[in-house]
């Protein structure tokens, strides 16, 4: 039987992309999940067809996190399988460790992808985007991409090392903090999109008091957004309105 080779981890990893791939409302990721583990249980049971059939059915069951989360519990996954094919674990300890942990991090991962990563990169990109639009585009995907492509394989490599690594990577990851200093970062970046916008809007009318007029709305704008945040107003519909604004102001 033996440990997963480098191909075969190569395989399950990538296929982590494709969790979404045939999403359902009876068992949501759990065809994505059992399509990405496929490859390491083959390995596992490449001698035992009715075996390889019950591990099949066991990852089919109800699976549900975050995309970018998922690497954790199916590294982790893989791991419980190996030993579960050598005889040395108990086959329900795989859906018990799922069920434990595929909650938590869907809420982790909204939180920390969804509700303050994408919204920084956005807006980011935004402001970049007034120098030039390729430039705005590069820096979404490259600040969005960077973060969740290295969770992903640390995630990965961490579940397949077993499920204590794999708790001990989501303590070291420090989520919590990152999320709070992604989501200052977006509001701050938020502001000063709000502010560039205004003086390059100043600055094409050319006029003193229509200067300081879009100076000081950009002042308020500033304020605005940081009044929102504190009042926990989500940074996704913050950043919409920004760029519904500014969409309005360049159309002018």
């Amino acid at each position: 039987m033996g440990g997963l080779t480098h191909s075969v981890r190569r395989k399950v990893w990538w296929r982590l992309f494709l969790l979404q791939g045939c999403w359902n409302y009876e068992g949501m990721q759990n065809v994505g999940f059992a399509y990405g583990i496929l490859p390491a249980l083959r390995h596992y049971y490449r001698e035992r067809p009715e075996d390889l059939i019950k591990s099949l059915k066991r990852n089919l069951e109800y699976f549900n996190t975050h995309p970018a989360m998922g690497g954790v519990i199916l590294g982790a996954t893989a791991r419980i399988e190996e030993r579960v094919a050598s005889g040395e674990a108990d086959p329900r300890a795989i859906g018990t460790f799922k069920v434990a942990l595929m909650g938590s991090l869907g809420a982790i991962g909204d939180s920390y992808f969804w509700g303050a990563l994408k919204p920084m990169a956005s807006v980011a990109g935004a402001i970049l985007s007034l120098i030039h639009p390729a430039l705005g585009i590069a820096a979404l995907l490259l600040l969005y991409n960077l973060s969740h492509v290295l969770v992903r394989l640390k995630g990965f490599a961490a579940g397949m090392d077993g499920e204590e690594s794999a708790v001990r990577f989501l303590k070291e990851a420090g989520f919590t903090g990152r999320t709070e200093d992604r989501k200052i970062l977006a509001a701050i970046l938020g502001g000063a999109y709000a502010g560039v916008l205004s003086s390059k809007t100043a600055f094409m009318s050319g006029e003193g008091p229509s200067a300081v007029g879009f100076f000081i709305v950009a002042l308020l704008a500033v304020h605005i957004v940081t009044v929102l945040f504190r009042k926990a107003v989500s940074p996704s519909e913050i950043m919409l309105f920004l760029l519904v604004i500014g969409t309005i102001f360049i159309w002018r």
